[in-house]
């Protein structure tokens, strides 16, 4: 047993996982102290006027981590720091998670025992002069810097950023070779969830969290053609594409798109695969709920023989559906569309002739291309398609508003 003696360095109560792997806590401000700005390793002007030891560690960084100017890591980095912001604001309440910090530190921590209330401590003293490199959560640093930058702009306090207390893991007594092992197995062996698995998981993003609820309040017509059904019976959760034997009519992504679209309108085809944290003026979650569902249910009514047979027809798919949203949202009561404002029954009325068929008299060009073997692709996203497939299906102007009524004619 010992007395703790602060002037060894900053005392820290770890959980020893192994003679070089430590798991504590500290507040960020201490942790930005061992690890600096990332963005500094890469300024080669600025590298020259660091002293020694600071240096020493931004050559190091370089050698274990991602380049983050001009790559994607920086736009990561400052959609975390909103993230961070919400957190720290309390407005995520116990919905959020970060994980820890995985910091290097080449030299040797040592260990001692002191008594507590809780019995027994393991303490370590980070040396005041130590720096280390982070080997994985460094886009989470970077985001606690930028915060740090702006703290009016994201409605913070310094004190507070600096407060913030985070989970570190620490890594000591090993050589480079086997840092950047750890950053590999940390960032590269992880199997990153496939888009309707995230969004499942997302309930704190407002289209998704509508998305969710509407599959358990709609009911559809049962494929056994027996009583309604949830509309989570027909969509698929955990796919991100359906398979050639699957019964199920859409996946979650394609029901969420028709959601956003329905929300946004023809704005929402660039909001389909981001996150949606404010919905426009004029609407709410249980508005949304109440005014999509009732469109919602009378589309898979009317259409069902065509969500059915949805390997011969193109209504499921991701662009025409996110369309039909578009469409729709002229009956929102929220939609600034006044000149075009509709009510579900001239909804209904608008799409009673449209041909479904996975033909490409009907949809080439629209939804898809006719292939060089003769048959018909749904070629091309949401964004690429659904301005397209909306004209076609709203606006009687358009000459594809015909086409996929009547068909198209030779020479047109």
């Amino acid at each position: 047993m010992t007395e703790i003696d602060r002037r060894r360095g900053d005392p820290l109560r770890v959980l020893e996982l192994s003679p070089t792997r430590f798991l504590t806590t500290m507040p960020w401000g201490q942790l930005a102290r061992i690890v600096p700005d990332p963005r500094k390793a890469e300024n080669a002007q600025a590298l020259r006027y660091l002293a020694p030891e600071e240096r020493s560690q931004a050559e190091t960084r370089n050698e274990v981590q991602r380049n983050i100017k001009s790559t994607k890591k920086a736009q990561n980095a400052k959609a975390y720091a909103r993230y961070l912001a919400e957190v720290i604001r309390g407005e995520r309440e116990e919905r959020w998670a970060t994980p820890p910090f995985a910091l290097w530190i080449g030299n040797r921590l040592e260990t001692v025992q002191a008594q507590s209330v809780f019995g027994v401590d393991t303490i370590t003293y980070v040396p005041f002069n130590t720096t280390g490199v982070l080997v994985d959560a460094e886009t989470q640093h970077l985001a606690h810097f930028l915060l740090r930058e702006d703290p009016d702009g994201y409605r913070l306090t310094t004190e507070q950023i600096h407060a913030r207390l985070v989970g570190v893991e620490i890594y000591h007594d090993i050589d480079l070779v086997s840092a950047r092992q750890i950053f590999h197995d940390r960032n590269l062996l992880g199997v990153i969830p496939n888009k309707n698995v995230a969004l499942a998981s997302d309930s704190s993003n407002a289209a998704t969290n509508i998305t969710l609820s509407l599959l358990k309040e709609v009911q559809v017509l049962a494929p056994s053609g027996e009583s309604p059904s949830p509309l989570e019976s027909v969509v698929s959760v955990r796919q991100r594409q359906l398979k050639a034997a699957d019964t199920e009519w859409m996946t979650l992504s394609t029901l969420r798109s028709f959601v956003v679209t329905a929300i946004f309108g023809k704005a929402g085809f660039e909001k389909t695969s981001g996150p949606i944290s404010d919905l426009p003026d004029g609407c709410t979650k249980e508005l949304a709920m109440v005014e999509i569902g009732d469109v919602l249910t009378r589309l898979l009514a009317a259409f069902a023989p065509a969500f059915m047979a949805r390997h011969s027809t193109v209504i499921a798919s991701p662009a025409v559906f996110a369309a039909l949203g578009a469409v729709a949202h002229r009956v929102m009561s929220w939609s600034k569309e006044e000149n075009d404002s509709l009510s579900v029954d001239e909804l209904m009325r608008l799409l009673a002739d449209v041909k479904w068929d996975r033909d490409p008299r009907y949809w080439e060009g629209t939804a898809g291309k006719q292939t060089a073997t003769g048959s018909f692709s749904l070629a091309g996203g949401v964004k690429d398609n659904g301005s397209k497939t909306t004209a076609a299906l709203g606006n009687p102007a358009s000459p594809r508003y015909r086409w996929v009524r009547y068909g198209r004619q030779q020479g047109e």
